[in-house]
């Protein structure tokens, strides 16, 4: 049966998704979307990983894939040359998509393809603000793809605002945003990590924070330890990997008694996040303003944090503070999370009304879920 026929079987739009990404089992924005999608699509992943390697398989979530090995990321230096690199993915998939009625194009990397790809054949999902097409010279390629674009998919409607304030966008009707919504497979997932046992051994009955994402300084991974290790009868599990230059200022101040109240467990599969979760006393989320793409960050773990009834503490970022402050879901700053004085004095807010904060969260954060609702049938049929 050819494809033609096989459409006429199953009235299904085959939609191929193409990404760039650690691994999809990590990747919890595409695993939502593609599990919601599968209902009215037949969909295939088309990644390359950042390890660079080529394999075909099927997700825990039952999406087959097929990952790419590039040339080019083998010959030149890692984070340069991009522009080259981004041609050099385009031509390896481009031949994968013949098939397939709409191309879902993950990040600004993946720009060549609502780029080349034919009017309204392609959904351009970024994950982040495109920062370099703010330059004026792309910003004509960045329109040329939006008039081409069956939408342009944003992580929030703030960052859809700072675009359109900044006269990036010419067509609003273009612009949608997906927030990062937990669903309720990750909710109420109960996939264990082989070494949980571990670190409810290491844990010993304490209390302790919930922290994830601190692989580079925009996060104040520095501050964050610093809160936890002055803080008394508290610990701390980190889940992703941690700033090096961070770890070894801490090493070097603590020795041994870093690894006494801080757990680095690096990298855990989405849906074995929730085991280290459900039992933190709170979580705290930090991002530096200096950039527009960290200023209006609403990241998962926020979400998820408050999905499973924790209060969080989060700086002075628009999207964070005015859902935490609009629902009492934590205590927000009026800084970023660099003064360690204010970050202290949050704290001892979060603690001293505790029982305010955690009912609040357990009553309304059920309200934070993903569902079909979250992608708009009319964006992709």
């Amino acid at each position: 049966m050819n494809y033609s026929e096989n459409k006429m079987v199953n009235d299904k739009i085959k939609i191929a998704f193409v990404a760039r990404t650690v691994g999809l089992e990590y990747d919890d924005r595409i695993r939502k979307e593609c599990i919601t999608l599968k209902k009215n699509a037949d969909i295939k992943l088309f990644v390359n990983f950042a390890d660079n390697r080529e394999e075909e398989g099927i997700t825990s979530y039952g999406i087959p894939y097929k990952s790419f090995k590039l040339k080019t990321r083998d010959k030149l230096p890692s984070s340069k040359f991009l522009l080259i690199k981004a041609i050099d993915f385009y031509f390896s998939v481009k031949n994968e998509l013949k098939l397939f009625d709409l191309v879902w194009a993950h990040e600004e990397y993946a720009f060549m393809f609502p780029l080349f790809s034919k009017k309204n054949k392609c959904i351009w999902d970024l994950h982040e603000i495109p920062y370099r097409f703010q330059r004026l010279g792309m910003r004509f390629i960045f329109n040329v793809i939006e008039s081409k674009s069956k939408k342009l998919i944003h992580a929030n409607e703030y960052r859809i605002k700072y675009l359109t304030n900044n006269k990036i966008i010419k067509l609003p009707v273009k612009h949608v945003f997906i927030r990062n919504l937990p669903d309720n497979i990750f909710i109420h997932s109960v996939e264990k990590d082989k070494k949980y046992p571990d670190f409810i051994k290491w844990l010993n009955g304490s209390n302790y924070a919930y922290l994830q994402g601190l692989a580079v300084p925009k996060r104040h991974p520095l501050n964050t330890i610093e809160l936890i290790m002055q803080t008394p009868n508290l610990k701390a599990i980190v889940i992703g990997d941690f700033d090096l230059g961070s770890l070894q200022i801490l090493k070097g101040k603590y020795g041994v008694k870093l690894d006494d109240k801080i757990y680095f467990k690096g990298k855990v599969d989405q849906l074995s996040i929730p085991f280290y979760l459900r039992n933190a006393l709170f979580s705290i989320i930090l991002y530096d303003i200096k950039t527009a793409n960290n200023r209006y960050c609403e990241p998962n773990r926020l979400y998820q944090s408050i999905a499973l009834g924790i209060p969080v503490l989060v700086g002075c970022n628009e999207p964070m503070k005015d859902l935490v402050d609009k629902y009492s879901y934590g205590v927000s700053m009026d800084t970023d999370g660099h003064n360690l004085n204010e970050l202290h004095n949050a704290l001892k807010k979060l603690l001293r009304d505790y029982q305010f904060y955690k009912n609040n969260t357990l009553e309304y954060g059920k309200a934070i879920i993903w569902d079909e609702k979250c992608i708009n049938n009319e964006w992709y049929s």
